[in-house]
């Protein structure tokens, strides 16, 4: 089968296949009805095989919303409407002068980039999908898209508040007929293939997508340099804190042993006298009994531990005989 007997189909959403009552502001069901009057326009397209469907909804920007409506086709056509093929892009990298609204920018711009998005899938698409640049697609839209001379034979609009209804499958069936044929959408493609004009529009685009990129980098070397800033901070911060830490440390060991020499040489005869001749000593006999003073405060402070443990222990037994004497 020559892939230029095909039809792309760009289809919108909300006011098409899911009606927008009025004064709502989306949401709501897909409608059946409107599923179907898709089913009777894929058909008049040579149908399922012939067609791709290709999202310029937003709802191509979320898979719950696209696995929704295949699911929901599915169940309403069965195989007769193919699952969606993919979406349009969001936004492209150069935008179109155009004139139309002039008084209302907020609906010339949805339109221009409805349009935009559209023709830049058809010229990033040519490979996969030659029938399109060939001139076989048309979109259905709730928007005035054909106020844009770019849709101008290639558009079905229908009615927000309705969907797509009975009466717009003639309508669709016109924009079908005057599609060119396969023979005429070939030699369009092939000629697109080698347009100096398209060649011209990707280099130019190419070009803008680099600046871009550019400007990008930049940007991420700029925030790299600042985090790395940020961060050398940081690790000067965490040097400080962790060395007055140790400082702290060290102080609160000093007084702890202070405190443990002082209640120690009470109660023993050879830490009080070795502490009063430490009064007496200088140099390294100074030095000598200071570490003799040191390693007997510790064996007393681990003899302490010791008698703790074992008073507890004592106690926990004397517990547990006073417990088998109650009974």
């Amino acid at each position: 089968m020559s892939r230029f007997d095909r039809v792309v189909i760009f289809l919108d959403i909300d006011g098409v296949l899911l009606p927008v009552p009025r004064f709502t502001f989306g949401g709501g069901e897909l409608s059946e009805q409107s599923v179907l009057i898709l089913q009777q326009i894929v058909k008049g397209c040579g149908g399922r095989e012939k067609v791709s469907i290709i999202l310029s909804s937003t709802w191509r920007n979320f898979p719950d919303q696209v696995r929704r409506l295949n699911q929901f086709i599915e169940k309403t056509t069965g195989t007769e409407v193919p699952a969606v093929a993919g979406g349009t892009p969001n936004g492209t990298p150069k935008t179109t002068v155009v004139t139309y609204f002039p008084d209302d920018p907020s609906e010339q711009r949805l339109v221009r980039d409805r349009v935009d998005e559209v023709k830049r899938w058809i010229h990033t698409h040519m490979q996969d999908y030659p029938e399109a640049i060939g001139g076989r697609w048309f979109a259905i839209d709730d928007m005035q898209l054909d106020v844009d001379e770019r849709m101008r034979g290639h558009f079905l609009k229908t009615e927000t508040e309705t969907g797509l209804t009975e009466g717009d499958v003639a309508r669709a069936l016109d924009v079908i007929a005057s599609l060119p044929t396969a023979d005429v959408a070939a030699k369009n493609a092939v000629a697109a293939m080698v347009d100096p004009v398209l060649k011209d529009e990707e280099i130019d685009i190419l070009k803008s997508r680099c600046r871009e990129l550019s400007a990008t980098v930049s940007q991420l070397q700029d925030s790299l340099r600042q985090s790395q800033d940020e961060v050398h901070a940081l690790q000067k911060q965490r040097h400080e804190w962790e060395r007055e830490r140790k400082e702290l440390t060290r102080r609160l060991e000093d007084v702890s042993y202070r405190l443990a020499v002082h209640d120690f040489a009470k109660k023993n005869d050879v830490l009080r006298a070795a502490v009063a001749a430490l009064e007496t000593k200088t140099g390294k006999e100074r030095q000598e009994l200071e570490k003799r003073i040191k390693v007997l405060v510790e064996l007393l402070r681990h003899k302490k531990m010791l008698e703790k443990a074992a008073r507890k222990q004592r106690k926990k037994l004397n517990d547990v005989n006073e417990g088998e004497g109650s009974k």
